[in-house]
């Protein structure tokens, strides 16, 4: 077995349900059906139990178990640190061709395990896909179970780690177990969110362990005592613990059969059961115990050793000690270095056993033993984190607060985005308090402020970012520094949007910050500020005002020469003549000054902006690229929000270009980004498109669920681009008249952005088309009329936003006219008894030259029934459908595969399979004189068929494809078609 030691545990009583559902999911990992189970419940229940005897008994059939232990030490810890712990496990005890082929399949692996010895590589390498592909590669050589155990303690880098993991199933051999307890989850715990994002995806279940009936404790007080218990044992034992298991086992320590009732002195409170094994340990050992306690996570036997000598503990007793508490089930050896308790929840009771000052002592001697020591990369950030800790323990802020800057500084060397955070929000919260009333350090903590909020910002955290924002904007004074003011001001007011606090643009804000540094023309706040106030403009249709705010704010930029401030305002002007040509060199000249300020954040800001262009122009494959750029930039970075940001937008344009795979490739790394909730927003709303395309209905609901807890009002919201995802939902539920309904209620607060407005004129034709329909099919002529007003009044709210509705602004365009067509074609199936192949046939081609390959896929189905309603011929019918079902399969597109074979049918069973082309190797004797071009038509024959389709598919006359059937029928010595197609069957030419 892989991963970590793990002692064997006593047998379970009941969870017949949960060990099957726990049985299943590794079942599943066998047989190539990933999946995971998120076991919780309150601490002592038996979660880990429950999973350890699961796997222990997977581990005899040969599954491979990586588990990783999360252990409680404050707020900060090194990023993957369960999954590493678990890594390094199945490293040491891997086959040596096993490992060696695992490494070798990733060879980056040095900079995330410290025992291969490359710490320093760290820097270079983005640690997520390495430990995906870590645990990939091990699930690749047999089946895996990777178990995180209390999760609720793990550093969010791990949490990414696993959603990614879970998001990203397809057929691997892995399943992954998580335990946490759910008690621990307070209000506003970034937890919560985690686990609704996940518990969402469809390879999830979700398992909440509750306490034992008083029958089952009395089967585990059987199983625990050797026999049946005393009645009146198991009712004092059932009435003490409420029915937690370990609370059970640790009270009935030294009870036998004979004992009727437990005795007297043990204390009734839960603390006390607790303790109930602890106080029966030596004294020397207690102290022991509680000095581990400290630490806070396991820790090597050699730093025991030193702080417990600080303590007049000397060596000898120290290991008799041990051996003492091993021996009774409070301590265990988790690796050859590694010591802690049993059970975690005992670490945190002994803590709590100090009165207050008391730990004092141990924590200074817990960070003299850490000052002392050295590490490299990750280790080195957990051992300064760790300092901090216990310089707060002892009351020494001052070192607490310059061990957290230091631990900040650490992790933005190596790249660690939230250790940075999580370090940089526990610096701000001491900094009052060590400074408190020196007015000659404020400035520096308004500089730790800013760096906390930007911090926090860039990996998702919005409130702390916010909270941080309004201190600053608290201390800073307007008069005394306006430039600084005016920057905290524009980040406030961003912030403030982000977290939905405010509900319009900012306008008011950014004219204040305008006003706070106009008297300094040449600075770069005021050009900064000139450019937010132009882009607040322009998304509330200012546009006169965004003009020329923009104009003035490239001027400052240029007189300020700050690479920051250029981006800022060429991309505000790009913005705000975004369909003028200009626009073209604005964007780039943002993206190129982005870029030479490598700050993350303007470099996605300014990719937003270049894509805005390209997309006003129809170049989504430049656009597509830009995004990929400017995401994989941001991945590297460590930058998730604007990571998550850019890779909806990616995601939404591989939909568009038909590319599901690909997307759904890209929608899986940002669904495992923690991010603000906008950027998650838009994650979401792809990912329930990719899922209505692949026909996973309640997946595509369970995306948008998640989608209105993060924005509530998100469909109403600029810029999210939502309605067209949730009309396309609607409609694949069936409900066009909720569709309908929907855009007409957002389509003007979308009006910043005409191209998203006509994308909802079309999906409301669409919707109007398909409730046309359904009035037509059950005779209900109120309800037809309903569907053209309900179209008529969404074109009524489009019509007063200029450009006139899908108007080609640019010249080259593709998407407009294809968009117009789609439109055109929609509204012609809305009338009764009008043909409409004609406008499919149109849309076909118009999205065919937009690279639109999933509108063309459903515009030739939609042809293909349009021609069969018409009348036309089987041939005719033939080739625009089996183009869309070609496509469903090739992308797995359900839904639409299943849509063109009910049409098939419909059509006199038109063969839709694709002919396979037959070996030129070991042909049998008669085809083996065949041509390409004969092969090609034999194959076709084979496939049912006619001279025309034929003669379509391989774009050849009729009498052509005539003379070569007569050619391969006289090659193969046949009289017909029909006799050559079933002599080819017979040979397995053809499978």
């Amino acid at each position: 077995m892989g991963g970590a030691t793990i002692a064997r545990s006593p047998g379970i009583v009941g969870r017949i349900v949960e060990r099957g559902i726990l049985g299943a999911a590794i079942r599943g990992a066998v047989e190539g059906r990933p999946g995971a189970v998120f076991v919780h419940g309150e601490a002592g229940v038996g979660k880990t139990r429950l999973v350890r005897t699961v796997c222990d008994e997977a581990a005899l059939r040969g599954v491979a178990i990586v588990w990783g232990r999360c252990v409680r030490f404050g707020a900060v810890d090194a990023p993957y640190g369960p999954l590493i712990g678990a890594l390094e496990g199945w490293v040491e005890s891997a086959e040596p061709a096993e490992l060696s082929d695992v490494l070798e399949l990733v060879p980056a692996a040095g900079a995330l395990l410290p025992s291969l010895g490359n710490h320093t590589s760290a820097r270079a390498v983005r640690l997520l896909p390495v430990v995906d592909g870590l645990v990939m590669a091990i699930a690749s050589h047999r089946p895996t179970v990777l178990v995180v155990d209390d999760v609720q303690w793990a550093d969010m880098a791990s949490r990414d780690a696993l959603a990614y993991l879970v998001a990203g199933f397809r057929s691997q051999r892995l399943t992954v177990f998580t335990t946490y307890r759910d008690e621990e989850l307070g209000e506003g715990d970034p937890m919560h969110s985690w686990l609704a994002d996940l518990r969402r995806l469809p390879s999830v279940t979700d398992i909440r362990l509750d306490r034992l009936t008083r029958d089952q404790t009395e089967r585990q007080l059987a199983m625990l005592l050797g026999g049946d218990p005393h009645h009146q044992l198991v009712d004092d034992v059932a009435r003490r613990s409420g029915g937690n298991p370990y609370l059970s086992e640790l009270l009935v320590h030294g009870v036998t059969l004979a004992d009727a009732e437990l005795p007297a002195e043990l204390p009734e409170e839960l603390t006390g059961a607790l303790l109930a094994a602890w106080h029966r340990l030596s004294a020397p050992t207690r102290e022991v115990m509680r000095v581990l306690a400290v630490a806070g996570r396991p820790v090597p036997v050699d730093d025991l050793r030193e702080v417990t000598g600080a303590r007049a503990i000397g060596p000898e007793r120290l290991s008799a000690s041990l051996a003492e508490a091993a021996k009774a089930g409070i301590f265990v050896a988790q690796d050859p270095d590694l010591c802690w308790f049993r059970h975690p929840l005992l670490a945190e009771v002994l803590s709590a056993s100090y009165v207050p000052g008391e730990a004092g002592p141990v924590h200074t001697a817990w960070a003299k033993t850490l000052e002392a020591r050295s590490a490299a990369g990750l280790d080195e950030v957990r051992r300064v984190g760790d300092l901090a800790q216990h310089y707060e323990g002892a009351q020494d802020l001052e070192a607490c607060l310059d061990a957290s800057l230091r631990a900040a500084d650490l992790a933005r060397q190596i790249t660690a985005p939230r250790e940075e955070a999580a370090h940089l929000r526990r610096a701000a919260r001491l900094w009052p308090e060590v400074h408190r009333g020196d007015a000659d350090v404020l400035s520096n903590e308004v500089d730790l402020l800013e760096r906390a909020a930007r911090a926090n910002e860039l990996v998702g955290d919005g409130e702390a970012s916010f909270a941080a924002w309004s201190r600053a904007l608290a201390l800073i004074d307007e008069r005394a520094e306006p430039l600084r003011a005016s920057r905290i001001l524009l980040r406030w007011s961003e912030s403030a949007w982000t977290t939905g606090r405010l509900k319009t643009e900012p306008i008011a804000e950014a004219q204040h910050a305008v006003e706070l540094c106009r008297v300094f023309p040449e600075s770069q706040q005021y050009a900064e500020a000139l450019a937010f106030l132009s882009q607040s403009q322009a998304w509330s249709n200012a546009l006169d005002a965004a003009r020329e705010n923009a104009e003035e704010a490239v001027l400052a930029a240029h007189r300020s020469g700050s690479c920051e401030a250029l981006s800022a305002a060429y991309q505000a002007r790009g913005f705000a003549y975004q369909r003028d040509e200009r626009s073209e060199f604005d964007t780039t000249e943002s993206m190129r000054f982005a870029r030479l300020s490598g700050d993350p954040e303007q470099i996605s800001w300014s990719c937003v902006a270049r894509m805005n262009f390209l997309l006003e122009r129809g170049r989504v494959a430049e656009c597509i690229e830009v995004a990929a750029a400017g995401f994989n930039e941001a991945l590297d970075a460590g930058a998730s929000s604007p990571a998550a940001a850019l890779g909806g937008a990616v995601a939404g344009g591989l939909l568009m270009f038909g590319r599901l795979s690909d997307s759904a490739d890209v929608i899986r790394t940002g669904l495992s980004l923690a991010c603000l909730p906008n950027a998650r927003a838009h994650v979401r709303l792809q990912a329930a498109r990719l899922a209505v395309r692949q026909g996973h209905l309640e997946t595509a609901s369970m995306h948008l669920q998640r989608t209105q807890e993060l924005i509530p009002a998100y469909a109403e919201r600029p810029g999210m681009e939502a309605p067209p995802v949730v009309a396309e939902y609607l409609l694949a539920r069936g409900r066009p008249e909720e569709a309908l309904a929907m855009l007409s209620r957002t389509l003007t607060a979308q009006f910043a952005d005409p191209q998203i407005a006509d994308e909802m004129l079309m999906w409301g034709a669409r919707a109007a088309a398909d409730l046309a329909v359904s009035a037509r099919d059950s005779r209900d002529s109120a309800l037809g009329k309903k569907a053209q007003t309900a179209l008529d009044e969404l074109v009524a709210l489009r019509e007063p936003l200029l450009p006139s509705p899908f108007a080609v602004t640019v010249p080259d365009d593709p998407i407009q006219p294809a968009m117009k067509a789609l439109y055109v074609a929609e509204r012609a199936r809305l009338k009764a008894g009008k043909p409409t192949s004609a406008a499919w046939e149109n849309a076909v081609h118009m999205c065919a030259a937009a690279g639109m390959r999933w509108e063309e896929a459903v515009s030739s189905w939609r042809w293909a029934q349009a021609l069969l309603e018409e009348g036309a011929r089987r041939t005719a019918i033939a080739m625009p459908l089996r183009s869309a079902h070609r496509f469903a399969v090739e992308v797995g597109a359900i839904p639409l595969q299943s849509q063109t074979e009910a049409l098939a049918t419909l059509c006199g069973k038109i063969p839709l399979e694709e002919p396979a082309a037959p070996s030129h190797d070991q042909a049998p004797l008669p085809f083996r004189s065949l041509t390409k071009r004969e092969q090609e038509v034999l194959t076709s024959l084979i496939a049912g068929r006619t001279y025309a389709e034929i003669a379509g598919a391989l774009f050849i006359s009729e009498k052509t494809v005539s003379a070569h059937v007569s050619n391969l029928l006289r090659k193969t010595g046949t009289s017909s078609r029909g006799e050559v197609s079933a002599l080819a069957l017979r040979l397995g030419v053809h499978h």
